[in-house]
């Protein structure tokens, strides 16, 4: 085999270069992992969030959560908020109760005094943590939805387009992608709300 491909190079390299170029993106994929990191802090962040004025609208106000009923959500339009737990990797859903009658079917415009009526929500999970809704972590992680790979050049050589909805975690050239939450994968409607710091 050996004195075959001595005497045929130009298969030798035809075979040798595809594998070259395979463990050469394993290193420089990998390089990350090692070198950077993980991340310290916990994520928060919410699907299904539409953002309407008169709906359910997520703050963080004086480093804590605020959840704000405007009075006149539609039936489809009830924001989830998750915990992503850097530790464990785990994501959490946080439950939250809205007001009896906040809910409405869409089928009737809203009257004044349903978008009158806004109200704080009462998050129990989330009552006495501090929250930093900067982009950036105090660890240097940022999270975003979109392709899993953008920060590397061979990502796309490599990888699936179903990678553009994932939501992930990155610093560096370092790459960690949160599991599917709602059974499909993220869209535009996810919103970041920040990250869990200490006092």
């Amino acid at each position: 085999m050996k004195t075959f491909l001595r005497e045929n190079p130009t298969i030798a390299f035809g075979l040798g270069l595809p594998l070259l170029l395979v463990m050469l993106f394993l290193l420089v994929s990998g390089i990350p992992n090692l070198l950077v990191a993980s991340p310290q802090n916990d994520l928060l962040f919410a699907t299904e969030y539409y953002n309407h004025k008169n709906g359910v609208q997520i703050s963080v106000i004086n480093r804590s959560v605020q959840v704000i009923d405007q009075g006149n959500l539609q039936s489809n339009q009830k924001p989830r908020i998750w915990r992503y737990h850097v530790k464990t990797g785990a994501v959490q859903e946080i439950g939250f109760i809205l007001p009896s009658g906040t809910i409405h079917s869409g089928t009737n415009p809203a009257t004044t005094a349903d978008t009158a009526k806004a109200t704080t929500v009462d998050v129990p999970d989330l009552e006495g943590i501090l929250v930093d809704s900067s982009s950036i972590a105090p660890d240097g992680y940022q999270f975003s939805v979109g392709n899993r790979y953008s920060g590397n050049a061979f990502g796309g050589l490599f990888y699936s387009s179903r990678y553009r909805h994932d939501a992930v975690l990155t610093k560096s050239g370092r790459s960690i992608r949160l599991p599917d939450t709602v059974g499909r994968y993220y869209r535009g409607n996810t919103h970041f709300i920040g990250w869990v710091v200490s006092p």
